[in-house]
């Protein structure tokens, strides 16, 4: 068969390319009117309401920026607080307490809440014997509850208030997994200040039964014997 001449040809091509493109009947279903239905819909929302979300979304930048800059400040205030303490904590372990204390004090007031702050605060009330310091920490702060306790609880033995000491045992008791040891080790203090023998090693036996292999059983066997 001859090949038409060039601009027939051309024109032909031109022809095809312009023939309207009809969808198939299959494709004009209910669904799919449901859903342009549902598209439009959706559009039309958006435009009605296209400065509220836009406000919404700006506010929701503006927490989530907020929160992520304040967790940054907070991580900023941790390290420069831990740089201290750790310092202080180095002299102290060399025997250089003064020093040691200041660094303390130093973390206290320029990043009172930071995490390693509140252990400075704690070596603090140690060194110094601070009552009222570890009433504080041991009401207000679980980092370093049961360790203000436990040491509130001894100063008041040294200093033969056996009252206050046993109200702050009686506490150290119900935590079974921190400060129940130390607890009994007190009582057993206190019950031989007391001249009361007979309790002691009664309480040296519970003590036995259930932290046998704890340092501080043996300090308490130590006391007994």
């Amino acid at each position: 068969m001859k090949r038409p001449p060039y601009k027939a040809y051309k024109k032909r091509e031109k022809e095809k390319q312009e023939t309207p493109i009809h969808i198939p009947k299959e494709i004009d279903t209910p669904q799919a009117e449901q859903l342009a239905s549902d598209v439009y819909k959706v559009w039309n929302f958006l435009m009605i309401h296209s400065k509220k979300i836009g406000i919404a979304f700006a506010l929701v930048l503006l927490v989530l920026g907020s929160l992520f800059g304040y967790k940054s400040y907070q991580q900023s205030l941790e390290l420069k607080a831990a740089k201290i303490v750790d310092k202080g904590i180095f002299l102290l372990e060399n025997g250089k307490k003064d020093d040691a204390l200041k660094l303390f004090d130093l973390a206290a007031k320029e990043y009172p809440n930071a995490p390693s702050t509140k252990i400075a605060k704690f070596l603090l009330a140690k060194e110094r014997k601070d009552i009222k310091l570890l009433k504080t920490l041991k009401e207000q702060d679980f980092i370093t509850a049961s360790p203000s306790r436990t040491l509130l609880s001894g100063i008041y033995i040294d200093e033969g208030k056996l009252k206050e000491a046993k109200k702050e045992i009686s506490i150290m008791r119900r935590d079974k997994d921190f400060t129940y040891p130390e607890a009994l080790y007190q009582e057993i203090i206190i019950a031989l200040k007391e001249n009361d023998e007979k309790k002691a090693k009664e309480i040296l036996e519970i003590l036995r039964g259930d932290y046998k292999n704890l340092p501080i059983t043996s300090l308490a066997e130590k006391l007994l014997k």
